[in-house]
């Protein structure tokens, strides 16, 4: 049976720096330790989808080198479709490089590599069939450039296909990175139906600092439903005529790497199971409270652990799922 969510977007490997701080120019320190996980927005997404019992794959350019080949097992070992993975002979895979210090604040550094020269006409010959069999297309504005992207989204539109869209940096650093026009960006958000905005873009774009009113805004683009996330304020799920605002769990933060990727994992599991914005945001803030408890973006939590959170935490609501 075919994935029920795919996604295209970046997937690597992130090699973590545990440091005392983040420097500044010309600084040196020690690290503490250096530690090894699967990362990338995509990759993360699908991944808290499958942890969560939905069968998942990641579509994508890896190279045929060590990188490649732990994308890969760490796929594997979460029981994703492996099919949509293409290997590139003599290309290197993408990579991160994170420093995270002891309060759990990080900076990225990223490599695309291959999976960043992945062009429209690779997403229309290789990848167009497994979108159309989807029920959920993920993707994202971060390392690869627009135009495959907006082909993807395309046939997924097409074909009826939920499109699920994470927005991780503002337009102007996507302009500034030459992956495409700020113009084309926003105009390209006329095809997505689920939006979830970092920080930064969801200011830039709308010019508000208030969550309601960035919410609103963001609607008038296109997408059918914004989710916002607020860190400890929680999270606001909007569509049109409706907002739930719903409280973040309290849990001992060790690092946010992947935070938002767990949230948008959980949104879309919750919009798989036709649950009411409350009920999607509050399963999406739990699987983001689980991803902060320990080190790497795939520290990510199965069903039966984002109900015993939402348990504990909130009883009267946990009935409903």
């Amino acid at each position: 049976m075919p994935p029920q969510v795919v996604g295209i977007g970046s997937c690597g490997i992130d090699y973590f720096a545990i440091v005392p701080r983040l420097l500044g120019a010309d600084e040196k320190i020690n690290a503490d330790r250096l530690e090894i996980h699967a990362g990338g927005v995509t990759g993360n997404n699908l991944t808290q989808v499958a942890r969560l019992g939905a069968a998942a794959g990641w579509l994508g350019l890896i190279g045929d080198d060590e990188t490649g080949r732990l994308i890969v097992k760490a796929f594997e070992e979460d029981g994703l479709d492996l099919s949509g993975i293409e290997t590139i002979k003599g290309e290197q895979s993408t990579f991160t490089w994170i420093p995270v210090d002891a309060q759990g604040e990080r900076c990225i550094y990223m490599f695309p590599n291959i999976n960043g020269k992945l062009t429209a006409d690779q997403v229309h010959a290789h990848f167009a069939q497994k979108i159309k069999s989807a029920t959920h297309f993920h993707t994202e504005a971060s390392q690869l450039p627009l135009p495959p992207i907006k082909a993807a989204m395309e046939v997924a539109r097409g074909a009826s296909v939920r499109v699920i869209f994470d927005l991780d940096v503002a337009p102007s650093y996507f302009a500034h990175a030459k992956l495409g026009s700020e113009e084309d960006l926003i105009s390209a958000l006329q095809l997505v139906d689920v939006l979830k905005p970092c920080k930064a873009a969801a200011r830039e774009i709308t010019g508000e600092t208030d969550y309601e009113k960035i919410a609103v805004k963001l609607l008038a683009l296109g997408p059918k439903v914004v989710a916002v996330t607020m860190g400890g304020e929680g999270a606001l799920i909007t569509s049109a005529g409706k907002m739930a605002h719903v409280p973040a769990f309290r849990v001992n933060v060790v690092d946010s790497t992947g935070a938002g990727d767990a949230f948008m994992g959980g949104l879309s599991y919750g919009l798989l199971q036709d649950w009411n914005h409350r009920g999607v945001g509050l399963f999406a803030n739990a699987c983001a409270a689980i991803c902060c408890t320990k080190v790497g973006a795939r520290a990510m939590g199965k069903r039966n652990e984002v109900m015993a959170l939402i348990k504990a935490q909130r009883p009267q609501e946990s009935s409903s799922f």
